[in-house]
């Protein structure tokens, strides 16, 4: 593929759409697991570890849409196959490549759906396999209708966070705080947690939707990218900060929000059951929107077809398969930030073909494509090995 340009398009995104699709995306599985891994660290360490990876997030997803641009807005794997691969194993390593990246993403989703049955077996005392259709069936509903519906939920469930957050945040200072929370320094738990909170604020595939939606819009492609992790950085700042500051005795359950609502009082448990359901939906929408796109782009097959098949396996490991919310998410940031590492090797050559770059800039020359790799690794390294 050498064509630059986005042509056919599903949907047109607004500003405000493309931003809540890069925090919708950054904002759900993973911001609810930092809280518990910081338990492990002390709050400073959050506060640099997210400092840090909003620089590494910004420099990557910037390398993500530009390799997408470049290649007329298609999903990774695509990419992967216009840039990477040649010859007659061409399509032999796109398909290696399509079930790995797909495998990754359905780990990630089904620990999402894990977690938002988890709410719903607190809420209404049911089974779990119960509560696991529940959710998929409730979530999948405004994928299945399109793209654009998944950018107007994407800004109004945005727009709940916020008011949430801010409740929970006034009502946790309003009650005793704990001390500064500081836990014994042990570099693997660090290491972990620099993980999560890149796995935390990224969102692959939600900038290549913002690619697309915004029509290849180079400039307004570059704000949402800046705006969107900002606000997404914030936002696991400030929970994270609420979570340790407010809870009574250790954050040390997995969906940490709730035990904070606990500590608060009743209505506050239920604000905190609604912020968690949000933020695991808003992370299902941009995942099987985006899973549903590498299926329709690999096999040709129409878009509503194409989630059905790509999601149905998601549920099916949920309810059969591992059940810890943690160690799915920790299994999927460790191999999405893999797949980085030939990300890296395919923006390089995409770079050097197109000529020009009107995306990154001196951004993605070598000395940022070596410090991704690095990054990458480090992620690798800390998605994998035990915490102390």
């Amino acid at each position: 593929m050498t064509d630059t340009g986005i042509s056919g398009s599903e949907a047109k995104f607004t500003m405000a759409e493309s931003v809540s699709m890069i925090m919708g995306n950054s904002i759900g599985t993973g911001i609810i697991a930092v809280p518990y891994l910081a338990t492990k660290n002390s709050l400073l360490d959050v506060v640099w570890m997210v400092l840090i990876a909003y620089a590494v997030n910004v420099i990557l997803h910037l390398i993500i849409a530009e390799l997408s641009l470049n290649n007329g807005g298609v999903q990774l794997v695509k990419s992967f196959e216009g840039e990477l691969f040649h010859g007659k194993m061409k399509k032999v390593f796109s398909w290696i490549v399509f079930v790995v990246y797909g495998l990754a993403i359905m780990t990630g989703i089904s620990g999402n759906i894990n977690g938002g049955a988890q709410i719903f077996v607190n809420w209404f005392n049911m089974p779990l396999e119960l509560a696991q259709i529940l959710y998929y069936v409730i979530a999948g509903v405004v994928v299945f209708i399109g793209m654009k519906a998944v950018g107007i939920a994407q800004k109004y469930a945005i727009m709940v966070l916020f008011g949430i957050v801010g409740i929970m945040t006034a009502a946790t200072f309003m009650h005793p705080l704990n001390s500064l929370y500081r836990a014994e320094f042990h570099w693997n738990n660090l290491i972990a947690l620099y993980s999560m909170v890149v796995f935390a604020t990224s969102a692959n595939q939600a900038v290549i939707q913002v690619v697309k939606g915004l029509g290849g819009d180079a400039l307004r492609i570059r704000k949402s990218i800046f705006i969107g992790f900002a606000l997404s950085s914030l936002f696991v700042l400030v929970v994270t900060a609420t979570v340790l500051l407010g809870t009574k005795g250790s954050p040390d359950k997995e969906l940490a929000y709730m035990q904070l609502g606990e500590s608060i009082g009743s209505w506050a448990v239920v604000l905190a059951g609604i912020f968690s359901l949000f933020a695991l939906l808003t992370t299902f929408w941009s995942n099987t929107l985006a899973l549903r796109d590498v299926v329709h782009e690999q096999t040709g097959i129409g878009n509503r077809l194409s989630w059905v098949l790509a999601t149905l396996p998601c549920i099916l490991f949920a309810i059969f398969g591992v059940n810890s919310f943690i160690i799915l998410t920790r299994i999927m940031s460790g191999v999405v930030v893999l797949v980085s590492i030939m990300l890296v090797i395919t923006y390089g050559k995409s770079r050097r073909r197109a000529g020009s770059s009107p995306i990154c800039g001196v951004i993605g020359t070598k000395p940022f494509q070596i410090l991704m790799v690095i990054s990458t690794i480090i992620s690798a390294v800390g998605a994998l090995i035990p915490l102390s």
